[in-house]
């Protein structure tokens, strides 16, 4: 590949359609023109030549001089390119940032099979977020704007080290939790209330159980230190784990 074919290919990368690409290069090469002089360049006819020179003045990739009544444009510094990825890379981190409040609304609303549980698997700590946005999801939905949760000491330094503000947010939303402990630590936050379940310090618990609404998330480590979670989302399964709960909550 060819010079001029790799710089093609990073304007066409930036969204850039191929009658720009290829306008914005002849711009480079002819200075200051006419339309008529960029569209003779390119072959390109000269209605398409004008609505490229507009979109690639739209940009920043080139401007537009007066003389008389005359219109004549020029390319703009190369460099330019460099502040077009920039801007790409904010708008594809805010696309990331919509999506995570976006994707578990719309898992949310995925038909579920007649008479079957709907099962969905989530990795690394941002399937982790995506787990704990879904929970504040679900619950500002509820009549009752609350959770249980199995917590053990293994887990919780992983849950909330890439959605640190969860507490906060579920604070700030009126969400409530009970918490039974399964071993020692943990702290007692705003609007919730945690039990301990005391075990033998021969057992090494790794998960993290979350029951809200007509969901039961599982949340655990793998051997390499990974987190990953499970949601499985029946109404009946949830209900009992929920029955169970409340159960133990009221012998601790």
């Amino acid at each position: 590949m060819n010079d001029k074919d790799q710089t093609l290919g990073l304007l066409l990368g930036l969204g850039l359609s191929q009658q720009q690409a290829v306008t914005y290069l002849a711009l480079l090469e002819l200075e200051v023109v006419s339309v008529r002089k960029v569209a003779e360049h390119t072959g390109i006819n000269r209605g398409t030549t004008y609505e490229a020179i507009k979109a690639l003045v739209g940009i920043g990739l080139a401007s537009a001089r007066y003389a008389g009544k005359r219109e004549y444009y020029s390319a703009e510094s190369p460099e330019r390119i460099y502040d077009l990825i920039r801007d790409k890379r904010k708008e594809a981190w805010q696309m990331m940032q919509d999506s995570k409040q976006i994707v578990p609304h719309l898992l949310a609303q995925k038909t579920q099979a007649r008479g079957r549980p709907l099962v969905r698997y989530y990795e690394d700590d941002e399937g982790v977020v995506a787990i704990l946005r879904d929970v504040l999801q679900t619950c500002r939905s509820l009549p009752e704007a609350s959770y249980y949760a199995y917590s053990s000491q293994p887990l919780r330094q992983y849950l909330y080290r890439k959605f640190p503000q969860f507490t906060q947010r579920r604070i700030d939303e009126g969400i409530s939790v009970k918490v039974i402990a399964i071993g020692e630590g943990g702290e007692v936050a705003q609007a919730s209330e945690r039990k301990w379940l005391p075990v033998s310090r021969s057992n090494h618990f790794s998960s993290y159980t979350i029951i809200y609404g007509n969901k039961v998330a599982l949340i655990s480590i793998s051997s390499d230190l990974t987190p990953y979670g499970v949601v499985i989302e029946d109404q009946g399964g949830a209900e009992t784990q929920r029955l169970l709960f409340e159960q133990l909550w009221e012998t601790l």
